[in-house]
């Protein structure tokens, strides 16, 4: 699924709107209807549930006044809060408001002086609400009462052409919103979020559920906007297939559809031989757990075997650990790694593997980047570059494809980069790398981007900071490995691999907490994730 900006989706309304392909008025009449089924959902039993919607005055506040009117019709107890007079509203929020005028909806204009400063928000986590009923002051009718006592809030405020920090009143409405509302549904997009970037305007909401129209917006895949609108989900509300699918377009967001249809199925005649061998170098006498966590994920994804070569101090160890494995040990030089008779063993391995892992475990000095750049240099298999290998990468052309899949630390090193950097760099640099380099990358980090060659950015859409742990980098390098040898190409590995490893680091927490993951406990996770993903 396509990734838009706020430009590139303002230009999909006008073209829809503008040439009478479908009128304003149908497109919010649809989108309050996706908005009303999901708080339908949300609310579980309706009839008589308290709904308390607050609109700006533009499009956005419309389909809060469509959705008003929908709840109201399924005996839900629905309160609109204007935050402008009718007269400055949109033409088409205004038609919607004098519709909602004739059914049982409470309409509240605001009067009240909300432009104070909002108090400071927890770092790094949401704040669940600190008022509750009791403790409002002043009247019973004032908004704080009535976010307060409802069962969901809806945040119609300001949608995707929001760009500039938040006047006075809408930061005054946003962290009111954010220290009452017990379930908060946002419209479109979380008020304060940068719908292109995902920055914060100052400050946003804190949303449970997001329903965003048509496509989602770029500012919903990146944080801290990905964490303000909670679960996304993109609803079609009637714009053309061909007006959304008409433009070239960088940036995709790597959904459980895609992920699904990468999916190879497994044949009833399927031996270990066809389904993939890997052939991994990997791990040191002061690393040998990236080479055992590697080689298990690789089995795990679906590898029919795996060869991994390793230093032969760390032989023994290993071998209690991964019974599946077939090790051949290496000789070592004084630092703990393979020395360069790893060339000769790799190559004769390399006539009965269908990809190359390289990378995990590995500490690269001069002469062991030597030997890692010949392997890349002639080894025709297509190759997961991990960690120190990433030094040794020669240029193109290359023998096979080759997939990168650096953190930001490791990308900088990898280009000679100093600065430390930031998320914004992080995709813009990967991308310069896979263009340069002829390589695909992962940019791995919250949240990863496989970037092509081509220049296209896949953004994944799963995974949580249990990821940030260490050995979860070797276990994606084993993954990715894995595929390559399934027969996957580069960029469908890279992108399937991405999805299937955050969202085993999903499940393995779903009786747990991020905070405790650890980079094995993703590997029994794995075939959860399959599962998963199979059953749809």
């Amino acid at each position: 699924m396509k990734l838009v900006t706020a430009q590139q989706m303002q230009a999909i309304d006008r073209r829809t709107i503008d040439g009478g392909l479908v009128p304003a008025l149908v497109l919010m009449e649809n989108a309050g209807a996706a908005l009303a089924r999901e708080a339908l959902r949300l609310l579980r039993r309706p009839r008589g549930a308290r709904v308390e919607i607050l609109c700006g005055k533009g499009n956005n506040g419309g389909d809060g006044l469509v959705l008003a009117r929908l709840l109201a019709r399924e005996g839900v107890r629905v309160c609109v809060h204007l935050c402008h007079p009718a007269t400055e509203l949109s033409s088409d929020a205004r038609a919607n408001l004098s519709r909602l005028r004739r059914s049982k909806v409470s309409i509240n204009v605001l009067k009240e002086n909300l432009a104070a400063t909002p108090a400071a928000e927890p770092v790094g986590r949401r704040p669940r609400p600190l008022l509750v009923a009791a403790d409002v002051p002043g009247r019973r009718d004032s908004l704080a009462s009535h976010l307060v006592r409802a069962d969901l809030c809806v945040d119609a405020l300001l949608g995707t052409g929001a760009a500039r920090p938040l006047a006075p009143a809408y930061a005054g409405l946003v962290d009111l919103l954010n220290r009452t509302s017990r379930l908060t549904l946002a419209v479109d997009i979380p008020t304060g979020v940068d719908a292109s970037s995902g920055a914060l305007l100052g400050t946003a909401v804190w949303a449970d559920v997001t329903v965003t129209f048509g496509l989602p917006k770029l500012g919903l895949a990146f944080h801290p906007g990905r964490e303000r609108a909670g679960r996304i989900e993109v609803a079609d509300i009637g714009f053309p297939a061909e007006v959304l699918g008409d433009r070239q377009n960088e940036w995709s967001w790597v959904d459980p559809a895609w992920a699904r249809a990468l999916l190879r199925p497994l044949q009833p005649t399927a031996h270990k031989y066809s389904r993939g061998t890997v052939l991994m170098v990997a791990g040191s006498s002061r690393f040998p757990g990236a080479a055992a966590l590697a080689a298990e994920a690789a089995l795990r994804t679906g590898a029919g075997m795996v060869h991994l070569v390793v230093p032969g101090s760390i032989r023994d160890l290993l071998e209690v650990r991964l019974r599946e494995v077939i090790i051949h040990p290496c000789p070592e030089d004084s630092e703990g790694n393979c020395t360069d008779a790893v060339l000769d063993l790799a190559s004769t391995l390399a006539k009965r593997c269908d990809a190359l892992a390289l990378g995990s475990g590995i500490q690269a000095d001069d002469s062991v980047r030597r030997w890692m750049r010949e392997l890349l240099a002639t080894l025709a298999l297509p190759a997961v570059v991990d960690a120190d290998a990433l030094l040794a990468l020669p240029p193109p052309p290359h023998p096979a494809p080759r997939v990168a899949t650096p953190h930001a630390g490791e990308l900088a090193r990898w280009l000679g980069l100093e600065a430390r950097l930031d998320e914004k760099e992080r995709v813009t640099t990967a991308a310069a790398a896979a263009t340069r380099h002829q390589v695909v990358v992962v940019a791995k980090g919250a949240p990863s981007v496989v970037v092509t060659p081509a220049g296209e950015k896949r953004v994944n859409s799963t995974g949580h900071t249990g990821l940030a742990t260490a050995g979860s980098g070797d276990v994606l390098g084993g993954m990715l490995g894995s595929l390559l040898a399934q027969g996957l190409e580069a960029p469908p590995a890279a992108t399937l691999a991405v999805y299937l490893h955050g969202l085993a680091a999903e499940l393995a927490c779903e009786q747990s907490s991020p905070r405790s993951l650890l980079a094995g406990d993703l590997l029994p996770a794995i075939g959860l994730a399959y599962a998963t993903l199979e059953r749809g």
